[in-house]
């Protein structure tokens, strides 16, 4: 209670005012029509920028690194050498398959000089041609099988340089040079710097949805726009959601790893009818009220109630843009039933 209403009771008590007297009223309450005002309902959030687009390296063979062609955090082009594999059992595997390729060679070409006999002695009716088709058929078997080896031979090599699938930033590398490693293993990742995104924790109040809502990332030196494109269907175990935001500007200011903080705007009503939060009472359920002034004295009015923000309320429904509210002594009216006591001047 303001130092003036205060006085005002004192004097009141020394029976210098009279209780109903216009100075009585005009010293304990004020009325004014309710105002125009922006009301916005956020809640903060921290999160981490994340790439939308991210690859893992895996070892398509297993081996030992042997070499690792870029720096960590450093950007690669798609093709560019990261990883070469090698070592003594990978060379051994290798060997293997020079050397089964050399020997199919020889066979190949013993198996074409049999051919070639097999011929002769068709044309000269010395054999039945049943042998010339099954020399033929050992020489395509053999053919066959040079291939395999060749190909398993050009595969493996180029399993033992590992490159870049996509451009990006090469990080969260997993192995270091002279480490074996199984095939299948993730040995580091790369992300598109270019397309990101935050990953967010949020406590959103109960009754608001998250989906699609605005959001403001909140920079040292700018604020970035943003808005929800996906939240995750359960809570977490401290009772938040993680929610994802997008934006057009954040790969232009942010990188993957970062952490961010800023506000995701749940309301935003503009121009909406406001009253100072001192004007509205509640009763015992908790239920809104206010008292307007009318020709035959105050009137108690229910309202429906908005957002609350600082010390103003955003009023929905049950009050006029145009009718005076007490905005100060409302709770004296509410406990000693005043308009049973004080009447407004005529």
């Amino acid at each position: 209670m303001c130092a003036r209403t205060l006085l005002g009771l004192f004097l009141m008590g020394l029976g210098l005012i009279l209780p109903g007297s216009p100075l009585a009223q005009t010293l304990l309450f004020r009325v004014a029509t309710p105002v125009r005002r922006d009301f916005c309902r956020t809640v903060p959030f921290t999160g981490e920028v994340l790439s939308r687009r991210s690859v893992r390296i895996t070892a398509l063979t297993s081996g030992r690194i042997v070499s690792l062609g870029v720096s960590d955090e450093s950007r690669v082009k798609a093709g560019e050498v990261l990883f070469v594999l090698g070592g003594p059992e990978v060379e051994k595997r290798l060997g293997s398959l020079r050397t089964e390729i050399r020997i199919l060679q020889q066979r190949i070409l013993l198996a074409e000089k049999a051919l070639k006999l097999k011929k002769k002695g068709f044309s000269a009716r010395l054999i039945p041609y049943s042998e010339v088709l099954s020399a033929e058929e050992h020489l395509w078997r053999l053919k066959s099988e040079l291939s395999a080896r060749q190909n398993a031979f050009h595969l493996l090599e180029s399993y033992l340089r590992i490159r870049a699938p996509i451009a990006g930033i090469f990080t969260r590398r997993r192995v270091s040079v002279g480490q074996w490693v199984e095939k299948g293993a993730v040995l580091a990742e790369i992300v598109d710097p270019e397309r990101v995104w935050i990953r967010a924790l949020v406590f959103p109040p109960r009754g608001f949805r998250l989906s699609r809502k605005p959001a403001r990332i909140l920079l040292p030196d700018r604020v970035l726009p943003a808005r929800v494109t996906r939240v995750a269907p359960e809570e977490t175990p401290v009772g938040g959601r993680i929610v994802f935001l997008s934006g057009p500007e954040l790969s232009r200011y942010l990188a993957p790893g970062e952490t961010v903080k800023g506000r995701i705007v749940l309301a935003e009503h503009r121009n909406a009818l406001a009253l100072p939060r001192q004007a509205v009472i509640y009763d015992r359920n908790e239920k809104p009220w206010v008292f307007v002034k009318t020709p035959k004295g105050y009137v108690r009015r229910a309202l429906r109630l908005g957002l609350v923000q600082g010390n103003w309320v955003e009023v929905l429904s049950g009050l006029k843009p145009h009718e005076k509210v007490v905005v100060q002594g409302a709770y004296e009216l509410f406990y000693r039933n005043f308009p049973r006591t004080y009447h407004l001047p005529d």
